[in-house]
């Protein structure tokens, strides 16, 4: 027996609410408490290569990235926040800098830790951190970080702090890891990764260890190896290899304690983009087949998200798709462009915000989609 499960997309896009196409007819259903009038936000300018981060209370932070087409301009230096209750996007603080390729962190104390990242096309990576601070609404500097890095992860540990591993700065490939401790604000190196590693994954495993995989030790030289780094020993062991080296790829954890490694590419070109996912189990230390996704996906390093119920949801390209108990299920079609870079955040409710990110010609988007499963 085939059990039938419905998903509503609904696209904000300046003046109306649309569902998508699928085994549904299309519902316009406006977010809570919004008339439909009201309905159709989308942000104030379009981004790729940006972030969106929970905040307590249910908002969502979005900071930074590409704000013109191609990339080919300075990054972006403001940030907006969405309300989940209104349907409605509000301008938030300016940054220090523009950023775009940063990392954004939730912090257990309801922060976010904004790391690194270019301030614009043909810039040097920056050296530099602030946190926002909803309390304030504001963002602060903190650090400073011991190097200019971008295409690096931030994974938070269970003990609160973040770990910043790998990233690039200019044509050099780092293998220098560091730790942020939100209590002092001050950044402090940790033991370096195996080899240098750029544009990986990153999560956080069930048993506190943090798993990095694929990547690039240096331009066009990809990875297919993965790592581990126990923060009780700040020591790294390399494990299992992947299927092939890719790069551009995104991790999520499992409610058993593992990982799914999904997409990527196994070169620039276009035919080189993964429909593939991989598990990793961390008792044997290795990566087996996971089920093939109904499209390739890649450039997703923030849309794979883990839901509240252990599912993942996997979003970029032309539609979504979740990942459970060994089995993908495609949740329908997303309307606009196909996604590549954009942003993904889960609301208190369960659903699902996408946000932005460019087309297969890296033109730009600022439409938005709630996913609803």
């Amino acid at each position: 027996m085939r059990v039938l499960l419905t998903a509503f997309l609904i696209l904000l896009t300046g003046g109306f609410a649309a569902g998508c196409s699928g085994a549904t007819e299309p519902v316009p259903v406006p977010p809570p408490s919004v008339s439909p009038s009201a309905a159709g936000l989308a942000m104030a300018v379009p981004r790729a290569s940006h972030t969106a981060t929970p905040l307590p209370g249910g908002r969502v932070l979005i900071v930074g990235g590409c704000v013109v087409d191609h990339c080919d301009g300075p990054a972006g230096a403001d940030s907006e926040l969405f309300d989940p209750a209104t349907g409605r996007f509000t301008p938030g603080p300016p940054l220090s800098v523009p950023r775009a390729g940063h990392t954004a962190t939730a912090l257990a104390d309801g922060r976010v830790l904004v790391v690194g990242g270019f301030s614009g096309e043909r810039q040097p990576p920056l050296a530099t951190a602030e946190v926002y601070s909803p309390a304030t609404g504001r963002f602060e500097p903190t650090g400073p970080v011991s190097v200019r890095r971008a295409e690096h992860t931030a994974t938070r540990l269970r003990d609160g702090r973040v770990l910043i591993a790998g990233g690039a700065n200019g044509s050099n490939v780092l293998a220098g890891a560091e730790i942020y401790d939100p209590s002092t604000g001050r950044f402090a190196a940790a033991a370096s990764l195996p080899g240098p590693r750029s544009i990986h994954g990153a999560t956080l495993l069930g048993d506190g260890r943090v798993l990095v995989a694929g990547g690039q030790s240096a331009r066009g030289s990809l990875l297919d190896t993965a790592a581990v780094y126990d923060p009780a020993t700040d020591s790294w062991r390399e494990v299992g290899r992947l299927d092939a080296p890719k790069y551009k790829l995104a991790l999520a954890p499992l409610p058993d304690g593992g990982a799914l490694l999904v997409g990527g590419q196994t070169s620039d070109d276009r035919d080189a983009r993964l429909t593939r996912t991989e598990r990793f189990d961390p008792g044997s230390g290795t990566f087996a087949p996971g089920p093939q996704m109904a499209e390739p996906r890649y450039k997703i390093s923030d849309a794979v998200v883990t839901l509240p119920d252990g599912r993942v949801l996997i979003a970029g390209g032309t539609g979504a798709e979740t990942y459970a108990a060994g089995t993908l299920r495609v949740i329908g079609s997303v309307p606009g462009p196909e996604r590549q870079f954009p942003a993904v955040a889960v609301l208190p409710d369960g659903r699902v915000l996408i946000t932005g990110g460019y087309d297969d010609r890296t033109f730009l988007t600022a439409t938005v989609v709630v996913i609803q499963p």
